[in-house]
């Protein structure tokens, strides 16, 4: 396996990452991470299964999230180990009040900076620390037309399909 191959497989940790949230699949947030991994995360600092429940517990009145990861730099550290830093920008809109068309949408700047590892030839984050640079909530009005094809946060989703 090249190195190449390697940053493909971390990036891809990422990517499922991402989706898993923005899904709410909370097995497949999980399976990112070791069991012993360690995530320092805006006020939880825990292991993967805690984070999942906090995640769990957080999203109960997100009706929309979305995480976008770019800028993935990968400083290898021997074999299986390397150092990653990746952006995200997040966006997660509040379900709306009864009878509110105006929802709160929380634009959220950060990094995350981990450390993957790969054990029995699987890459996966072995300790990770989100660090923000920004966190601000605006007004929203959602406008989409009900006929177009809504995201779901289950595995209604069409990704799914």
């Amino acid at each position: 396996m090249s190195r190449a191959d390697d940053r493909f497989e971390i990036q891809d940790v990422l990517s499922r990452y991402a989706r898993a949230v923005d899904r709410l699949d909370y097995d497949a947030i999980a399976q990112c991470y070791f069991e012993d991994a360690v995530d320092v995360h805006g006020a939880y600092t825990g292991d993967a299964a805690g984070l999942v429940e906090d995640i769990r517990r957080r999203h109960q009145t997100i009706d929309s999230s979305q995480h976008f990861v770019t800028n993935v730099l990968v400083d290898f550290e021997g074999e299986d180990a390397a150092r990653v830093e990746s952006y995200c920008l997040c966006f997660l809109r509040q379900r709306a009040a009864d009878g509110a068309s105006e929802q709160d949408c929380a634009i959220i700047r950060c990094r995350y900076v981990d450390r993957f590892e790969r054990r029995d030839g699987r890459w996966g984050i072995a300790d990770r620390v989100v660090v923000f640079d920004e966190s601000r909530t605006v007004p929203v009005v959602d406008l989409l037309d009900p006929s177009w094809v809504a995201s779901r946060r289950d595995g209604s989703d069409p990704v799914y399909a």
